[in-house]
């Protein structure tokens, strides 16, 4: 019997829409269910794939006989747990310190530049990441200033002309294509070949699906932008049978350990 899908649909999250639109039968997840703990009935025995916003998957992965359709480990997907695993992939200098450190550090030495990029350690974006002029931080640090006891990444601003991401299931390539932005564009072989690395060695840590944003500089040099989950990703122009069937797969490969 194929797994039991429980979709968050969102109006933001496009990909939710297209992966219910692919199936007869997904179980809809609506907001009062999250508040209530009240989710659909799934019929028992029968393995559970879920896929929607990243505050509702982490809800229902603290639901008894639900949790396991949550593949995603947010503790794992943190840069300050897997970049010490591919560090060598960013391809620039980045640097995890607490926020309320920055203030402190002489970003214009350690980057030679005047701007840097910043983003959350969590996945669960706490904050918008993005470029920013290092004279005009002190602003952007006092609007944001009810984070200043979590990590931050830092890192040196490099330019992609297109981005890539990759959703892998076993260390292997599994569907992708470019984003954010349309047209989206399929996934050249060597973009594949560089997720698959990177999946591979999360592979060894327990990641068996996870998606790699992979990154083209105008001199064609591949760079790890980050890793995600798959549970709470977009797809984008992937394949939707594609990832339809890994995820299926993965849910049942676990319901059978």
């Amino acid at each position: 019997m194929r797994p039991q899908w429980l979709i968050d649909l969102h109006d933001e999250f496009p990909g939710t829409a297209a992966v219910a639109a692919a199936l007869d039968d997904a179980l809809i997840v609506e907001p009062r269910d999250v508040m209530t703990g009240r989710w659909p009935a799934v019929q028992e025995g029968r393995t559970v794939v879920a896929y929607g916003t990243m505050p509702t998957m982490r809800s229902l992965r603290r639901v008894r006989q639900l949790g396991e359709a949550v593949f995603d480990d947010y503790t794992m997907l943190r840069c300050s747990f897997y970049y010490r695993h591919v560090y060598d992939l960013l391809g620039r200098t980045a640097v995890l310190v607490p926020f309320s450190a920055v203030p402190a550090l002489p970003l214009r030495r350690m980057f030679d530049s005047d701007q840097v990029f910043i983003r959350s350690d969590s996945n669960y974006k706490l904050f918008p990441a993005g470029v920013h002029a290092i004279e005009d931080l002190n602003h952007w640090l006092q609007t944001y200033n009810q984070y200043r006891d979590e990590l931050v990444v830092i890192s040196e601003v490099v330019n992609f002309d297109h981005e890539y991401r990759c959703f892998c299931r076993n260390g292997r390539f599994v569907c992708g294509s470019s984003y954010p932005t349309e047209p989206f564009l399929p996934v050249p072989d060597p973009v594949r070949a560089f997720a698959e690395t990177v999946a591979a060695r999360l592979l060894t840590h327990g990641a068996t699906m996870i998606t790699v944003d992979v990154g083209e500089s105008p001199d064609g040099a591949l760079r790890l932008v980050e890793l995600g989950g798959v549970n709470s990703w977009g797809i984008y122009g992937s394949n939707v049978a594609d990832f339809i069937a890994a995820m299926e797969a993965e849910a049942l490969s676990r319901a059978d350990v």
